[in-house]
């Protein structure tokens, strides 16, 4: 008879114990998961309405919990937001998100097209083929957050507009972030093109702007920004080609009729170019700027460079460069 070595049978029983072993915990860790994604998807209806406020709803249509064994994600088939109170509506696509198990702070997400707007003489539509998001949440609403988007298009229609804005970008960032008590925000579009900026070639559209005391914006329950508020522009910028550009820095102050006041310096590079487009969005605005341009360039607070740098001046929505009176700006 074949002969059975000793030695071998406690390898066995300890390779046995091991296999044993990984399968409870992988039961275990199956288990956990979905008590856990159980918790979260009951949760979900408190968890909405702490972030819409009291005066407000929010919705995540046929919310679903998925992302085993590794992942926390949060899918619906539309968002949606309603506040009666400030006639205030929002509504978006499908919702696909992803957190890692040990970093559960940190999501990332996806959102379908389009995203409708509406708000007392505003409506908006924000479509877009790709738009992705990173956000880092904490127990009171979010810390920072970032969208990435790809073949953007908004269609803007206001009672304080002359007409229908319709802007496209082939590319769009945005991000957020608290700054002590502060509000940091940045948006970047690039190849923008429009109806009030068409055959014009433009290239690119930056702002970077800090709003003082209103870092609380990322917080729960979500606030619209509604005026008044004040904002310290970095930088607003709009780019051509030919070397064409409009760029202004400055503080700005909007009134709680929504009227806009500041004190602000304008740099314009190709100021025929300028008043051209101007003028497709405010006729009279664009025709004061031909009109005054060889005594603004005689003005030019830094000579020396290809670009005419003036102060610009908003006192309850009237705009003037220099002692130049250009017309009005409607009310946000």
């Amino acid at each position: 008879m074949p002969s059975t070595n000793p030695a071998t049978r406690p390898s066995s029983r300890r390779f046995v114990w091991l296999g044993v072993a990984i399968l409870a915990a992988i039961a275990l860790w199956t288990i956990g998961w979905y008590t856990v994604a159980a918790r979260i998807e009951a949760h979900l209806p408190v968890a909405m309405q702490q972030i819409a406020g009291t005066d407000a709803s929010a919705e995540c249509a046929n919310a679903e919990i998925r992302g085993y064994p590794f992942r926390f994600g949060l899918f619906c088939d539309r968002l949606g937001y309603i506040n009666p109170k400030d006639a205030l509506a929002l509504e978006a696509g499908a919702l696909r998100s992803a957190a890692q198990f040990y970093r559960p702070g940190h999501v990332v997400s996806e959102i379908d097209g389009p995203l409708l707007i509406s708000a007392p003489g505003l409506e908006l539509q924000i479509d877009w083929q790709i738009l992705q998001s990173s956000i880092r949440a904490t127990t009171l609403g979010l810390d920072r957050g970032s969208i990435d988007s790809r073949n953007v298009s908004i269609d803007i229609d206001g009672t304080g507009l002359q007409q229908k804005l319709a802007l496209a970008a082939e590319c769009f960032t945005a991000h957020a972030r608290k700054n002590g008590l502060d509000l940091d925000i940045a948006a970047y579009g690039e190849h923008v093109r429009g109806n009030i900026i068409a055959d014009t070639g433009a290239s690119t559209l930056t702002l970077e702007a800090t709003l003082p005391g209103r870092a609380g914006l990322l917080d729960m329950p979500y606030q619209p920004l509604l005026p008044p508020y004040e904002a310290q522009v970095h930088r607003l910028s709009v780019s051509f080609e030919g070397d064409v550009s409009l760029e202004i820095t400055g503080p700005v102050r909007i009134a709680a009729d929504g009227l806009v006041s500041g004190d602000l310096q304008i740099s314009i590079r190709g100021q025929d170019q300028i008043a051209e487009i101007v003028a497709r969005f405010n006729p009279e605005m664009g025709e004061n700027v031909r009109r005054f341009g060889p005594m603004l360039a005689a003005l030019d607070s830094v000579p020396g460079d290809d670009a005419i740098t003036l102060p610009l001046t908003i006192r309850n929505g009237n705009l003037s460069m220099g002692m130049f009176p250009l017309g009005r700006l409607p009310a946000l």
